[in-house]
């Protein structure tokens, strides 16, 4: 909503996204490697490369707003990258203040602790913590606003019964309350309208289950875009192609 308010006024907006999958689901499908040249291999004194005076430097300058979808996933150095970067690309516009974060644009950065948080190979849980961007200088300057109203809410009452009780399971097992604390673990129940049972038809189940009337639906691709079954090992795969 925030993008297309903005854009009526025939003004830009840059969005992004930290993965690749969740850029499909925004406008132009840029992630934020992309569009601010991020590199991969990163440190805490890193920039971006994007040359001043250049059509890069002259788009991001001309943005009203960015906005970065699942930033929580990046380390605070992909953060702070992008600040050092328009600081550097826009130190001689009329307005420029180094002290600002972000050269005074606006930036809105939408993600949740709870779900995926920076992958550090071998790491602790402090070096996890400690790279998360919230342990950035510019966290401070960040204000942070919590969405309250539940959109699957809206779904046909048959369902909002489902839908609340799991989105309330959810809740608690992010908060850390949904299962057994031991030694910094935790042990989460998931109930059982949730599980299929482990059978020799199970997996017959699970398709059934995620692909309803298949055979009536086999031309419809719109159909198979809005469900799919995740395999996490080659076998489950190969399983599922006999």
């Amino acid at each position: 909503m925030l993008s297309t308010a903005i854009r009526s006024k025939g003004d830009i907006v840059l969005n992004v996204a930290s993965s690749g999958i969740t850029s499909l689901l925004l406008p132009n499908r840029r992630t934020v490697y992309s569009r601010f040249k991020i590199s991969i291999s990163i440190n805490e004194s890193s920039t971006c490369n994007i040359k001043q005076n250049s059509a890069h430097a002259k788009l991001i300058n001309k943005a009203k707003l960015i906005i970065w979808d699942e930033s929580l996933m990046v380390t605070k150095f992909c953060f702070e990258a992008p600040d050092r970067c328009l600081k550097d690309i826009l130190r001689y516009s009329e307005n420029y203040n180094s002290s600002l974060p972000f050269e005074e644009k606006v930036v809105v950065l939408g993600g949740d602790f709870k779900q995926i948080v920076p992958v550090i190979p071998k790491g602790s849980r402090q070096d996890i913590v400690h790279a998360t961007i919230n342990s950035s200088y510019l966290w401070s300057y960040c204000k942070v606003f919590k969405l309250t109203k539940n959109l699957r809410f809206s779904v046909g009452s048959t369902e909002l019964t489902h839908v609340e009780e799991f989105s309330k399971w959810l809740l608690n097992v992010g908060d850390g309350i949904g299962g057994d604390s031991n030694e910094g673990e935790s042990q989460i129940e998931i109930p059982d309208d949730m599980l299929i049972s482990n059978s020799e038809y199970s997996f017959d189940e699970l398709v059934d289950f995620v692909y309803p009337h298949l055979l009536a639906n086999m031309t419809d691709l719109d159909y198979f875009k809005e469900r799919t079954i995740l395999c996490p090992t080659f076998e489950v795969v190969d399983r599922g192609e006999e």
